[in-house]
């Protein structure tokens, strides 16, 4: 999709009004939902030894809806496509005390990722959907690793999923939990940091290392609320195979729009 360079007033309103829909879309959705965090003791610990120091997030396209809610007004800043779409996209974040860059993999990407480090290490926090803008699902791009090595900042890999939700006929399966639904929000054991004299071949081992906790991490939690009597993700064991398989279980229910 072409970069949007001029807006009618029309437009500009639509995409205003828009991001404060969904704002109260969202607000009335997961406010019915039940949300269990699990190991955000990391994230806790970090931010203890590192006051005031930014720290940079990263997980799969299809959940963006519930993480721009869950870390709503955290002084995140996030990459939005410069596309029409984006700027909704853009609009939405806004509204939920986000600060959006315009840019893409396809379209000023590396502008817009010098753009996000001054806000980085003035102590925001960066949240990339790293599979986005348009896929591959569940591959990342190697941006998310070439910031963390600019600016020493570690990656904390999150994911989420529901005991009950729709899942769109999308290129990512973006998922919308139903209401009064259970939602799991799991953390990694560790943080990923990545040297700040790391190669070009050595940030593509990490930028793998990336996909392989995020696909470990989706799996668990796609299966959290079918495996009985455990209490975190992270027991639920995970066969290599099911890192190169990113479907979701049969029985998650999951619903087609």
């Amino acid at each position: 999709m072409k970069p949007l360079k001029h807006r009618t007033r029309r437009q500009r309103i639509v995409f205003y009004l828009f991001g404060w829909l969904t704002r109260i879309v969202f607000a009335l959705l997961f406010s019915t939902c039940r949300v269990q965090v699990i190991g955000r003791a990391i994230e806790e610990e970090y931010e203890r030894q590192n006051p005031g120091k930014g720290l940079l997030y990263a997980s799969w396209h299809r959940g963006l809806m519930y993480f721009i809610y869950f870390y709503r007004n955290r002084r995140f800043v996030v990459i939005a496509s410069a596309s029409k779409d984006g700027e909704l996209a853009a609009q939405t974040v806004k509204r939920h005390g986000w600060i959006a860059i315009r840019g893409s993999s396809s379209y000023r990407g590396s502008e817009a990722l010098r753009e996000m480090i001054p806000y980085i290490r003035k102590g925001h926090r960066g949240g990339l959907v790293v599979d986005a803008p348009q896929g591959p699902p569940h591959v990342s791009k190697i941006g998310i690793v070439v910031m963390a090595r600019m600016t020493g900042f570690p990656i904390v890999p999150v994911m989420w999923s529901a005991d009950r939700c729709w899942r769109l006929k999308s290129w990512d399966r973006t998922i919308i939990p139903k209401p009064f639904s259970r939602i799991v929000f799991f953390y990694p054991e560790k943080l990923l940091s990545v040297p700040r004299r790391a190669s070009k071949e050595e940030c593509e081992q990490y930028r793998q290392q990336l996909d392989d906790t995020l696909n470990r991490m989706m799996y668990q939690t796609d299966r959290f609320f079918q495996t009985p009597g455990i209490k975190s993700p992270a027991e639920i064991d995970v066969p290599a195979s099911a890192l190169a398989d990113h479907r979701p279980p049969e029985s998650l229910g999951h619903a087609n729009n």
